[in-house]
């Protein structure tokens, strides 16, 4: 409970009066002061203190695309001791800043919720709450708030378009139905705890032992095409680096669909070093293209060298809009572990790129022109 902005004027014209009432020895003045800070008193009397809230939010789609519209549903219910809220105001952080949608606050005792709508404009994630009750007296001089709930996340998700072929390595298939893939067999991957329905045959005894949790070997099928794609989450080399992502992401993503869709397996990573692998859905890799914000200070050499040291599979595949020369001759190099190195570059971003030995480069202007000069390349070559 404090005095708002109106208040504290009131109380500075009151300090005002009793500063030239003494100084001057007129009573009247000393009365008049006195009369703000009565009244402001009054006021904080009035607003008193607000009842503790419980918060329920729901969201229809926690996944949509820019454009789309969410709706948000708001249960509260007020209990303890106080008064009830005038005002609610829940707070939406999204990739241009926050900003604070108010509600008509519910009565007591009424069982219908309250809500709004909320437009995606753009890729990012859209963090709802806390919530914040709000009461103020008749007069504006003085207000109560109290932050009651958690958070809420709304992923909006790049637009992607569908592409129809895929690069791939070596060519082992005899039935063509994996353009590239290895021949191979079942292979260790990596290890992870264990879940109720896992093959008990798996189960790593001694990893189990040291780590005191029962610990199962993951296999990969070698002889299928696997895919690891980075993108370049630095932004871009010239103009919005918020919206030169943006394009980097939708392109990312048209990659990682089209793998999912083939059932490969597919690697998604930033520069900036997070990565997520596919287990056959989509939206975890779109979460992370859509959580992935302009770093400008991320190390592309570096995650270069975890590619090279930590190979996933016969085809690397980098987005960008921000490449230079010279670390395209970096990539280039990876040639050593991937047979097939695909480059994407988007040049309404970036820097002008010309031909890289050994690297398949895909010029195109954004991420929808993105599928045209995709279908124009002969990935079986």
């Amino acid at each position: 409970m404090l005095p708002t902005a109106r208040g504290w004027l009131v109380l500075a014209g009151g300090a005002a009066l009793l500063v030239a009432g003494a100084g001057f020895g007129y009573r009247e003045l000393l009365v008049l002061g006195a009369v703000p800070f009565a009244v402001v008193l009054v006021s904080v009397a009035l607003v008193g203190r607000l009842r503790p809230m419980q918060v329920r939010r729901s969201v229809a789609t926690p996944r949509v695309s820019p454009g789309d519209e969410v709706e948000v549903v708001l249960g509260t219910d007020e209990d303890g001791r106080g008064r009830g809220a005038h005002l609610l105001a829940d707070r939406v952080a999204g990739p241009t800043g926050a900003r604070s949608v108010e509600l008509p606050a519910t009565r007591s005792g009424d069982p219908r919720p309250t809500g709004y709508r909320l437009r995606a404009e753009r890729r990012g994630v859209l963090d709802l709450g806390p919530l914040e009750s709000r009461r103020r007296d008749p007069l504006g001089l003085a207000a109560a708030r109290r932050v009651s709930g958690g958070t809420d996340r709304i992923w909006v998700h790049p637009r992607w378009e569908t592409l129809g072929a895929m690069p791939v390595g070596r060519s082992d298939d005899p039935q063509g139905v994996f353009d590239g893939g290895r021949a191979g067999s079942v292979s260790f991957h990596t290890l992870r705890d264990y879940v109720a329905g896992d093959d008990v045959r798996h189960i790593h005894w001694r990893s189990t032992a040291r780590q005191g949790k029962l610990m199962v070997r993951e296999h990969l099928d070698t002889s299928h095409t696997r895919i690891s794609v980075v993108a370049d989450d630095r932004g871009g080399a010239a103009g919005d680096e918020l919206a030169a992502l943006d394009e980097v992401a939708s392109a990312a993503a048209s990659v990682v669909a089209a793998a999912v869709e083939g059932r490969w397996a597919c690697e998604l990573r930033l520069v900036g070093g997070r990565s997520v692998e596919s287990t056959g859905r989509l939206a975890p890799m779109l979460d992370l293209l859509a959580e992935a914000h302009p770093n400008p200070g991320a190390d592309l050499a570096r995650e270069l060298w975890r590619l090279r040291n930590r190979p996933f599979g016969d085809t690397a595949v980098l987005v960008s809009a921000s490449i230079t020369a010279a670390e395209a001759r970096m990539f280039a190099r990876l040639g050593e572990v991937y047979p097939r190195l695909v480059l994407i570059v988007l040049r309404r971003y970036g820097r002008p790129l010309g031909a890289v030995p050994g690297v398949t480069v895909v010029d195109a202007g954004d991420a929808r022109d993105l599928a045209a000069r995709w279908s124009g390349e002969r990935w079986s070559a």
